[in-house]
């Protein structure tokens, strides 16, 4: 599945970069992929952008990493998208995008019709008589048009813009609790995004509001403390529900690891809470567990970073 792919020539393989901007900050990773071997991430830098100039900042972070063809994948911006799961449409291969999209006609608060849509599926169930169930995802109209633009201006070997669910996706297949199936909740200012997975394939994804009525006090953490704050019996309960949807409709056995990223002390403070309500086995993700780094290669902190690097761990970079 190539989501809003855009063709490109000429690439580098074994290597990927991936660009991931929020709304004061840029980060771009460059993960080398080799059959048989832990990727490597190759680069992984982190800029400040300035409101109203992230472009700017974009081109210039990819400028100082001189990529040169390096295949680029851009992640889509949490509010210009949004992703459900419907059933597939009975209608030929060539017509499925088309006839999905007047099932989402009312799926979405934005207009579809100006929407760009993608699809990809959703694992299937062992229970005969299910229909086939697919992931779509829309874009709001000019969103994938002014990434693009400002990609396409920044390096030549652009050719994919993904969504931040497969970016964890991708990171989550590289650690060894996927095997059994695990969740993994990515902690951004004010959500977290949830997805379950197993062997590589994405089954769940869910969007946790964070409010700042809190039991938990995550101290210690860095920025603003209205950041730092998480209801953490609510999102207990909320993540047993998630999990309990995917054993009983799956036919999955129950997951018993949750991890929370991006690594630090509001992921450490949190992943002791949710232990605790939920009887998980919780920890924070340590990207050096599963990851190889170049050297002189340090990781920048923060969930924009974690991003990069899944866009950059797209499993078409490897080579044997």
């Amino acid at each position: 599945m190539r989501l809003f792919s855009f063709i490109r020539r000429g690439r580098v393989a074994g290597v990927r970069a991936g660009v991931a901007v929020s709304d004061r900050e840029v980060a771009v990773a460059v993960v080398r992929r080799t059959t048989g071997r832990r990727p490597v991430i190759v680069n992984c830098v982190s800029q400040a952008a300035p409101e109203g100039y992230a472009d700017i900042a974009v081109e210039r972070a990819l400028q100082d990493l001189e990529l040169g063809r390096t295949p680029v994948s851009a992640v889509i911006g949490a509010g210009d998208y949004q992703i459900v799961q419907v059933e597939a449409p009975e209608v030929p291969a060539a017509e499925l995008r088309q006839a999905t999209r007047w099932r989402l006609r009312d799926q979405f608060d934005f207009p579809i019709d100006s929407a760009t849509i993608d699809l990809f599926d959703v694992p299937a169930t062992a229970r005969r008589g299910r229909a086939r169930m697919l992931f779509a995802v829309a874009a709001h109209g000019g969103a994938v048009e002014s990434i693009g633009s400002t990609m396409v201006r920044a390096t030549p070997g652009f050719d994919i813009i993904d969504i931040p669910e497969l970016c964890q996706r991708n990171l989550s297949a590289l650690l060894p609790q996927d095997h059994k199936g695990m969740a993994l909740l990515v902690l951004r200012e004010q959500f977290a995004q949830l997805v379950l997975t197993r062997n590589g394939l994405l089954y769940l994804t869910r969007r946790f509001e964070l409010g700042k009525r809190t039991t938990v006090s995550l101290e210690g953490a860095e920025g603003d403390t209205a950041d730092a704050q998480v209801d953490a019996a609510s999102l207990a309960l909320e993540l047993q529900r998630s999990l309990d949807y995917y054993e009983s409709h799956f036919d999955q056995s129950a997951i018993s690891d949750l991890v929370i990223a991006p690594g630090g002390a509001r992921a450490i403070a949190l992943a002791t809470a949710l232990s605790t309500e939920t009887g998980l086995r919780v920890s924070a993700l340590n990207l050096a567990d599963c990851l190889d780094m170049a050297s002189g290669v340090t990781l920048p902190e923060g969930w924009l970073p974690c991003m990069a690097i899944g866009a950059a761990l797209r499993a078409d970079a490897a080579v044997n």
